[in-house]
């Protein structure tokens, strides 16, 4: 039990340094949206009653299932480190500690770190079995139990890609590709066999290695030390992408109840905020030549050089993130237009005054909008 408790201290002794790091990875996420992070708590018990209802569409069960999926993986990939205590992995191998009992404590500590993620769904379940147990025996039990395979799903999905999110297994075709092939027709297969080809597309990345770059072919100079830089520290990138993806499965769930005449209001809210996230990275690459400036003054090409290097390379990077914005359809001409003044303010506004760079952006929205 001491041994139990003594995993529980490490681990929330972790989780605090991973959010005070967070606030000071300098990327602008958290600094401008303060309300961002307790507004996710709530998503998965909104998610729960959507995923859990029946009468929920195809469309947006599939949006909010990979939203709910999406912050789960994330949450936990996060706390890898702290769930399995990284940092004192030699001390904890020299306790006379049962390898069965770490196991299970790593096998508790996983359940705990992700709490309403899988405790919710499971809760649910049990609470509907208890309540319709009567409907069990009952001659409706088939239709009964068709109706129960999506919250089903969602406990067996939850506790997946918990578990997988500490082992850093990359879910890079159930998480991402998947997803985005079925925004094209959400519509035409029930959601049974939308979850039975989403356990194809698991099978599928089990046996599929990821796709990797030798690094001998990587490009040489200053873009090397960019793509080096950002492969040996992730977190900032991958909180970027992770922000931007929820914003897209936001999008999707909110504007299909929204009004058509109140929809354009959100994608302009939208445009503004994946800006500012894919912007942002250019404070990782300002960050990182000021570290090395000294090295950075010994190559050829003066300050100006190395900045439009800098700033292609980021630009390189908002390409991914435009990709994904595209194949999720959520824009129109006009937000793509918007999205583009959003995004050259921001970075104007990264480059000429870094603390107060939103002044910028928030200029051109209120330019924007009076202009409307």
């Amino acid at each position: 039990m001491s041994y139990w408790l003594f995993r529980i201290r490490l681990y929330h002794q972790s989780l605090k340094q991973w959010l005070t790091s967070l606030r000071q990875m300098g990327i602008g996420l958290v600094a401008l949206f303060p309300m961002a992070l307790p507004a996710l708590v709530m998503l998965p018990l909104l998610s729960l009653g959507v995923l859990a209802d029946p009468q929920t569409q195809s469309s947006l069960y599939l949006n909010t299932l990979w939203g709910y999926l999406l912050l789960l993986y994330s949450w936990m990939n996060f706390q890898r480190d702290g769930i399995y205590a990284a940092r004192y992995q030699l001390y904890l191998k020299a306790l006379p500690t049962n390898p069965a009992f770490k196991s299970l404590c790593d096998w508790g500590l996983i359940i705990y770190a992700a709490n309403v993620f899988i405790l919710g769904p499971v809760l649910l379940l049990i609470i509907v079995l208890v309540q319709q147990s009567g409907t069990l025996t009952s001659a409706n039990s088939p239709a009964f139990l068709a109706e129960l395979i999506p919250l089903l799903a969602l406990v067996i999905l939850s506790a997946y890609y918990g578990f997988i999110a500490v082992n850093n297994t990359l879910p890079w075709i159930s998480l991402l590709v998947f997803p985005f092939l079925a925004f094209t027709w959400p519509e035409e297969l029930s959601k049974l066999q939308w979850l039975l080809l989403w356990v194809i597309a698991i099978v599928t990345e089990r046996f599929m290695p990821a796709v990797s770059i030798p690094s001998g072919n990587w490009p040489h100079g200053l873009f090397r030390l960019f793509l080096r830089a950002d492969i040996s520290s992730p977190g900032g990138e991958k909180l970027r992408l992770i922000a931007l993806l929820l914003l897209i499965a936001l999008t999707r769930i909110s504007a299909s109840s929204l009004h058509p005449d109140v929809q354009p209001y959100l994608l302009n809210l939208v445009c503004f905020l994946s800006a500012l996230i894919l912007a942002s990275s250019l404070f990782g690459i300002q960050a990182l030549r000021e570290r090395y400036h000294l090295y950075l003054r010994s190559l050829s090409g003066g300050e100006f050089a190395q900045l439009a290097w800098g700033v292609t390379y980021v630009f390189l990077k908002t390409l991914i993130g435009v990709i994904l914005i595209a194949l999720a359809g959520i824009f129109e001409v006009v937000q793509w237009g918007l999205w583009l003044l959003f995004y050259t303010g921001a970075l104007a506004g990264i480059l000429w005054r870094p603390k107060w760079f939103l002044f910028v952006p928030c200029l051109v929205a209120i330019v924007v909008f009076l202009a409307a």
